[in-house]
């Protein structure tokens, strides 16, 4: 049977059962339920929205999506794709998770000029409205579809699934960052910054320090093209919109030496990051401010001064120690950074920071971090928290520690961290209790058998 005639039987049959008139129903539905007769009776059976039959589903007290498999007719006329229904119809049924019939929408759109551009849509706007894993079908066949044509979309699709892509599994980040990374550069600027940006701080977690340089550079050549683009059309009352980003513009610019200082801080460059420090100490020069842009500024400018404090901790500066905790006090989203640099220099310079710890006991939570880069310190604090108990002679706290952080780094696959942590617990086994060494057997068999 022709599914257009099947959904107005089957809507006929319900409507039937409750006893209502069309003229009923239309009352009870409101205006968004439209001319139920001239859909369900008249001669030219005018189509029906997703809109109307959504509330007419409602309206009957059936559950949502109840007649969607009859839907799929609705979207094509006289053999075109009807467009603003196939993307309501295809949106509809990712959020109400039919699998199913998405495909199978999918499936006849192949037959169709345009398709990608309809689903690329639909993936946008699933995306942008925080249904991420049910966008990534939808662009997985842009790809599919556009993997000759070097197009926005396809450069865009695949920007949309590397981001999708990122959490704590470091194996899975980096095969995101392989797949996606070659894509960069097709980007429109917008999004091309956005990417420069997250591609940068994936590397960092990664501890691939000269590709978070490497990346920090391309980010800030290109936010310094795109600023001089802006300012030039401000300078002459050119008319064109700006370039659209995630972020202020000022963010792209600092990040990029932000970055680029984080990267050589991490590599014990400490004097070379202390001069990309200062490049985005003090950013207030930046034109295209408004009141976000400033209050993005002031945050550079407090992020240079507390890592100002930690690369002079760590080339030994110790005198600076209380001007450094003061400064944190005051700003707690300062505070699980500087305690992760202040635990490094007490492991590096033989340091008491007990009365520290004590001091800021909540910093570290022991839970799981679900972002990336959060997830990252979250490890190395800990890491260095064991260290610094063992250095205290404190063996059965640095060798607990030492276990909760490698019951961290083995599901991630962070088989680097896995290892530092195996060594330290066998260098101080001799201090182990008979529940630590069950424990450490019983972690590396959880993380054996999810291997296989």
């Amino acid at each position: 049977m022709d599914k257009r005639f099947a959904l107005r039987d089957e809507l006929e049959k319900a409507i039937a059962e409750t006893g209502c008139s069309l003229s009923q129903l239309e009352e009870k539905g409101g205006p968004q339920i439209g001319n139920l007769s001239a859909c369900l009776r008249g001669k030219s059976l005018r189509p029906i929205t997703m809109k109307q039959l959504d509330t007419l589903t409602e309206a009957l007290g059936l559950p949502e999506g109840h007649y969607y498999e009859y839907y799929l007719a609705e979207c094509f006329y006289r053999g075109r794709v009807a467009r603003p229904r196939m993307e309501s119809f295809l949106f509809r049924c990712a959020e109400l998770g039919k699998t199913e019939l998405v495909m199978e929408g999918i499936n006849i759109l192949a037959d169709h000029p345009k398709y990608t551009e309809l689903l690329f849509s639909v993936a946008e706007k699933l995306y942008l409205s925080g249904y991420v894993k049910e966008s990534i079908s939808f662009y997985e066949e842009v790809i599919e579809g556009e993997k000759y044509n070097h197009s926005d979309p396809l450069a865009i699709s695949h920007y949309r699934i590397f981001r999708a892509s990122i959490g704590s599994d470091a194996e899975e980040n980096y095969r995101a960052l392989i797949r996606f990374g070659g894509f960069r550069k097709k980007l429109p600027e917008g999004f091309q910054l956005d990417a420069l940006l997250h591609l940068a701080n994936v590397c960092y977690t990664l501890q691939l320090w000269s590709t978070v340089q490497q990346f920090a550079e391309e980010l800030r050549i290109l936010s310094n093209i795109v600023y001089q683009q802006e300012v030039r059309k401000l300078d002459n009352n050119i008319s064109e919109p700006p370039v659209e980003t995630e972020r202020h513009l000022v963010v792209y610019y600092g990040q990029a030496y932000l970055l680029k200082s984080a990267a050589l801080f991490k590599q014990g460059r400490y004097q070379e990051a202390k001069t990309y420090i200062e490049e985005y100490e003090d950013l207030s020069w930046f034109k295209l401010l408004d009141d976000l842009g400033r209050e993005e500024v002031g945050r550079f400018s407090q992020f240079a001064k507390g890592n100002k404090y930690c690369v002079e901790l760590l080339l030994g500066n110790i005198e600076i120690l209380d001007e450094f905790i003061n400064f944190i006090s005051n700003r707690p989203k300062h505070i699980p950074g500087a305690l992760l640099v202040i635990i490094e220099a007490a492991n590096a310079y033989n340091l008491n920071i007990d009365h520290i710890l004590e001091r800021f006991p909540g910093a570290y939570p022991s839970s799981s971090q679900k972002n990336v880069v959060f997830a990252q310190r979250h490890f190395r604090f800990y890491y260095q928290k064991a260290i610094y108990a063992f250095n205290r002679q404190r063996y059965e706290e640095g060798l607990e520690t030492i276990l909760y952080c490698l019951s961290l780094s083995i599901p991630a696959h962070k088989y680097q961290e896995s290892v530092l942590c195996i060594m330290q617990f066998n260098k101080f086994d001799d201090y182990a209790s008979d529940s630590q060494k069950i424990k450490l057997k019983d972690i590396l068999k959880e993380g054996f058998e999810s291997e296989n």
